[in-house]
C-alpha cells in the first residue's frame, strides 16, 4: 500500500501542472501559483526517487501524510488564509484525505 500510496500521490502532484497552467494564464502570477508549484515540485521528486525505492515508501507516506494532515486542519480552522486555494474548503478535505490516508498507510506494517 505504501507504494502505491506514493507513485499515485506523485502522478497526482504532477498532474497539478494542468490546474498551474491554466491558473497562470487566467489569472497571471499571484502567491497561489507557488502553492501549485509545489504540488508540481514535490511530485516529480517523489516519481523520481519513490517510484521503485522501498527504503522511500514508509517514510515519504507518514511524512507527507503528517504534513497533509496539519495543513489540513490549518485550512479548516483558518479557512481561505490569504485568500489561498490551498484553505479553502475543497482543498481542506483533499489535503486531509492525503494526509490521513498517508498516515495510516504509512504506519501499517508490511
Amino acid at each position: 500500500m505504501q507504494k502505491w500510496y506514493t507513485r499515485i500521490i506523485g502522478i497526482f502532484f504532477v498532474l497539478v501542472a494542468a490546474s498551474l497552467i491554466f491558473d497562470y494564464s487566467k489569472f497571471g502570477y499571484r502567491l497561489e501559483t507557488w502553492h501549485k508549484i509545489f504540488h508540481v515540485a514535490l511530485g516529480i521528486i517523489v516519481l523520481y526517487y519513490g517510484w521503485n525505492n522501498k527504503k522511500f515508501w514508509k517514510p515519504f507516506s507518514l511524512a507527507n501524510g503528517a504534513f497533509f494532515t496539519v495543513i489540513a486542519l490549518f485550512g479548516f480552522v483558518i479557512p481561505d488564509f490569504h485568500g489561498l486555494d490551498a484553505f479553502n474548503r475543497i482543498d481542506s478535505i483533499l489535503h486531509g484525505i492525503v494526509g490521513v490516508s498517508g498516515l495510516l498507510i504509512g504506519l501499517l506494517k508490511k
